[in-house]
């Protein structure tokens, strides 16, 4: 991820609704807050939620016009604001107690008539990424994760040690999201 600094014309832009501006605030700060919370919520949607109520709650400050006035502020404030729809929404979860009805298990038995279908076009669009890739990163990726090797065959199979194959997964990651990502864009 590549950081980025703000100044005053993007967050007027920003201010303004300029849809370019907007996409990249979304895309920047969606993936900021993703890193942020990956590994500290429960669920997908919990992280997605809070994703759009972070951005939701800072969009609407930053239109306010005795919101943001420091554009250099900008990505503080959108970090302090997830902290605090996390807390919130984690607080929120945590006041139900856990239904004794297995969703996932009636969910199993009444499969959704296109999940073949999307499932088919996810594999397709995961492989012309891979082919985008460089030899060792797509064996590494195909290796761990659709062969679902152990990361010790792994390490065996790439002559690695475990500690630099996590930096080796990380990188190969990074660079199937950015082409991924960059796959996704419509064309200008």
């Amino acid at each position: 991820m590549q950081f980025h600094s703000f100044d005053e014309d993007y967050l007027r832009r920003l201010r303004d609704g300029d849809s370019h501006v907007e996409r990249h605030f979304a895309g920047y700060f969606g993936e900021l807050i993703q890193l942020k919370l990956r590994r500290r919520v429960r669920s997908h949607q919990l992280l997605e939620d809070i994703q759009q109520e972070t951005l939701l709650r800072v969009l609407k400050t930053v239109r306010d016009p005795k919101g943001i006035q420091d554009a250099r502020k900008l990505g503080a404030f959108v970090l302090a604001v997830c902290h605090n729809v996390s807390a919130e929404l984690n607080r929120s979860e945590d006041r139900y107690d856990p239904a004794e009805y297995n969703f996932d298990e009636h969910a199993a038995t009444g499969q959704d008539p296109d999940a073949p279908l999307i499932n088919e076009q996810r594999q397709r669009e995961v492989k012309k990424v891979l082919a985008k890739l460089d030899e060792r990163d797509r064996k590494l990726l195909e290796a761990k994760f659709l062969d679902e090797l152990s990361s010790e065959e792994v390490c065996h199979r790439f002559d690695v040690q475990p500690d630099y194959l996590r930096v080796l997964l990380f990188r190969a990651k990074a660079r199937f999201r950015q082409e991924f990502v960059h796959g996704a864009r419509p064309a200008p």
